[in-house]
């Protein structure tokens, strides 16, 4: 029973992440990505901040700490959030929702890469499983008419630029708090955002009056549900159940999006996505060990009833 109330809120985040995809697709028509980001990310950061002090997690922390989060901020939240929201302008939510659905995956390759693990032939066949759905999904089944937007490549790198940040957040999560290291990297990361925004783009403040009240209705609750709340409940999940088990459940993420592009933006999810999008959730399933994890688990369960 207490694994269910765990696999449950862990779908209600994928939920929530499926549908941030969608939100952001509909403020950055209205909204410059760049601003919208880093209002945005410092809600979140203020949010978050609060619950920790609320709960007296806060700490000073170490100059070698230090180091490691301003690395993960620039990665996950700096990078990653305004490639994402520059990216989805410049694509589909639909796009969007499919190469998201890689994140698992890649997470796990940059992991061999960099020795936090090492690969077999399985989670090979999965990598590349899950590459193919990704571009049999995006380019319509190799469609010669259809090809990769500069918005697919953008969502992409920010993916990319998230998945190496995990990697930082495991070498920090040794002597923090794992909701401690995300109040830091999403403090640091709003700071960033911000100065950027106001060096960069500061014409684009001026006409935040012009934004109607439901587009920052959707900032709000973008803030609050998907990053701070989100994350949070995201990091209980892997201290109750493992990374491994809890990375399967991303792929509600893709599926939530997907059902949200259809009918919040009214954009045409064909067949052959849907198979694209299967395909990535098997190369997902295999490739990060995932699967192999679970049996070797319920063999153990089995052999201890015997």
């Amino acid at each position: 029973m207490a694994k269910i109330k765990v696999y449950l809120i862990v779908i209600l985040v994928m939920f929530f992440w499926g549908l941030n995809i969608v939100g952001i697709k509909t403020v950055v028509t209205y909204m410059d990505a760049l601003t919208m980001t880093a209002i945005r990310i410092s809600i979140a950061a203020i949010i978050v901040l609060t619950m920790l002090y609320i709960m007296k997690k806060l700490r000073k922390v170490s100059q070698y700490e230090l180091k490691w989060l301003v690395i993960g901020s620039v990665l996950g939240v700096f990078i990653h959030h305004i490639l994402l929201a520059v990216g989805i302008e410049n694509t589909t939510a639909t796009n969007s929702s499919i190469i998201v659905g890689f994140s698992p995956l890649l997470t796990m390759v940059f992991a061999l890469i960099f020795g936090f693990s090492k690969f077999n032939l399985i989670q090979f066949l999965g990598f590349i499983l899950g590459l193919w759905g990704i571009v049999v999904a995006v380019t319509k089944g190799f469609n010669v008419s259809t090809s990769f937007a500069i918005g697919d490549i953008i969502v992409f790198l920010s993916i990319a630029s998230q998945c190496l940040s995990f990697l930082v957040i495991r070498k920090l999560s040794n002597s923090m708090d794992s909701m401690l290291i995300t109040g830091y990297l999403l403090l640091i990361g709003a700071g960033m955002l911000l100065i950027t925004s106001l060096l960069f783009n500061f014409n684009s403040w001026k006409t935040l009056h012009e934004v109607s009240p439901f587009n920052y209705l959707i900032v709000l609750l973008s803030a609050l549900l998907a990053t701070a709340v989100g994350q949070t409940l995201y990091n209980y999940a892997i201290s109750k159940i493992g990374p491994a088990e809890t990375a399967i459940f991303t792929n509600f993420n893709t599926i939530f999006a997907l059902l949200a592009s259809s009918m919040l933006l009214n954009e045409t999810i064909l067949m052959v996505q849907i198979i694209g999008c299967i395909l990535i959730i098997i190369g997902v399933l295999f490739g990060t060990g995932s699967i192999q994890e679970i049996i070797r688990n319920r063999r153990k369960v089995n052999n201890t009833d015997i």
